[in-house]
């Protein structure tokens, strides 16, 4: 959840490209990649260099009409991209992705491994928690192996300062950074300032 922040100062909302025009696309992928640290923006699994990534359009409505700009576009991996439902409708009404309470309305649920809306009653955040497949088997069995590598990781240093330098020495180590901070009680940003 901590890649789909949208930056009014970005390049990309001020700037005219579109992702009408093919020759606008990579630009736009480098830079929604470069505001996401390099992760997908739904997954948060670290994107290798070797990796096809898709401009997603959120809100699929808004594609090829004036209102399709940097708001709407994420950078992700393409089984997310594919996998995500071709139409909001059945969805809605939905929580935005860039909603300033997102991480309070839904959170990742380190006793059983889910992404889980806050509040059973929160329609919308439950919502967009379908509609993003964040309660996929699929996701959640990534997410669960990642952890026991890193537990592992973690196991073999002992020590907490070579632990931290070895998980920093590689930014896929920092994968699936909502369920790394619950389970480890880490704090993402200011490792991913150590590997930049």
């Amino acid at each position: 959840m901590r890649y789909l922040r949208k930056y009014p100062d970005s390049p990309l909302a001020q700037s005219e490209l579109s992702y009408d025009k093919v020759s606008d696309r990579l630009p736009i992928r480098k830079q929604l990649l470069k505001e996401q640290q390099g992760f997908c923006a739904y997954s948060e699994r670290f994107v290798k260099s070797t990796d096809e990534t898709h401009i997603e359009h959120f809100d699929p409505r808004l594609k090829e009409t004036s209102q399709d700009n940097y708001f709407n576009w994420y950078a992700v991996l393409p089984r997310f991209n594919s996998q995500k439902p071709k139409h909001i409708e059945p969805f809605l009404p939905i929580l935005s992705p860039t909603a300033l309470d997102l991480s309070a309305r839904i959170t990742y649920q380190s006793e059983i491994g889910v992404f889980q809306a806050t509040n059973p009653h929160d329609i919308e955040a439950k919502n967009l928690v379908k509609f993003l497949k964040w309660d996929s088997y699929e996701l959640h069995e990534d997410c669960q192996k990642h952890l026991q590598r890193i537990k592992t990781l973690q196991e073999l240093c002992g020590d907490e300062t070579l632990f931290l330098e070895k998980l920093t020495f590689d930014k896929d180590n920092l994968s699936f950074a909502t369920a790394l901070e619950a389970e480890f009680g880490l704090n993402i940003s200011e490792l991913l300032a150590r590997v930049a």
